[in-house]
């Protein structure tokens, strides 16, 4: 159960999401969501659900069945992508699209271009 708290709360700096607005999207109280970072309760399947969910990590990575953090549906640079992605601050994310955004445009052109 700890590592579990701790793999959460791992995940919860990375994503930089606090405690209050995990507690709200897994519609539990702040102090119950205490309880269960420091191992003092026990998380349900449903709620272990719902927070894999959310911070979009496997179950196998949050119960420490396994190293990879994230489902492997996606490509590994599109993994890789979407990891730093997360790691930004809101405002640094709103520029990140705006410039993906137009480095899509500059591709369109550019192909256009070419043809």
């Amino acid at each position: 159960m700890e590592s579990t708290a701790n793999r959460i709360r791992e995940i919860m700096k990375e994503q930089h999401i606090s405690q209050k607005r995990l507690a709200g999207k897994l519609q539990v109280s702040n102090s119950s969501l205490n309880n269960y970072l420091n191992g003092r309760r026990w998380m349900s399947v449903s709620l272990i659900r719902e927070v894999c969910r959310y911070l979009n990590i496997s179950s196998d990575y949050l119960l420490g069945l396994s190293p990879q953090k994230h489902p492997s549906y996606l490509p590994d640079d599109e993994q890789e992508l979407l990891e730093l992605y997360r790691t930004l601050p809101s405002h640094a994310k709103r520029c990140a699209m705006n410039q993906m955004k137009q480095l899509v445009q500059l591709c369109r052109l550019w192909e256009h271009a070419g043809k």
